[in-house]
């Protein structure tokens, strides 16, 4: 008995066992490029927020001479945290300069010890001790301004 003639063709066709399916075809994507330098608007952002919370510390204790004298305290001590860094930057001759607008740092990721993170995450890491600081020192402020009316 013989085959019909569709179903020798479909056996001439098929694959031998040792032929392997094709792997579907890859598009190569290029990863975005991570950073590895902090942006140098997030660095003045976080010195703006320890401001403001030295602000709320003056504006609180303005009244009170000697409660004002731990605040000149602090305000010094806050000059030569944040002025020395900058001293030292001062002598360093690379660039200094952005190599990008903030907006693009905060989309793009940014190499930290752990692995990668978006930039918007490391700024966030970076200012939140300090807002939250302003927030509760403005709690603490109006409750000694309502305490002493």
């Amino acid at each position: 008995m013989s085959a019909s003639p569709a179903r020798r063709e479909a056996e001439q066709h098929k694959p031998a066992a040792t032929e392997h399916p094709r792997p579907p075809a890859r598009v190569a994507v290029m990863p975005a490029p991570v950073e590895t330098a902090m942006h140098p608007h997030v660095y003045r952002i976080a010195l703006g927020c320890w401001m403001v919370f030295l602000a709320v510390f003056w504006m609180t204790f303005w009244l009170h001479a000697n409660a004002l004298f731990m605040v000149v305290i602090g305000t010094v001590y806050a000059a030569m945290f944040f002025g020395t860094p900058y001293a030292m930057l001062r002598q360093y001759p690379g660039d200094k300069k952005a190599k990008s607008p903030l907006l693009t740092f905060l989309e793009r990721p940014f190499a930290t010890i752990d692995g990668s993170i978006k930039g918007y995450e490391a700024l966030l890491q970076v200012i939140l001790v300090p807002v939250c600081l302003i927030l509760g020192g403005t709690a603490i402020g109006f409750i000694i301004h309502a305490a002493r009316g």
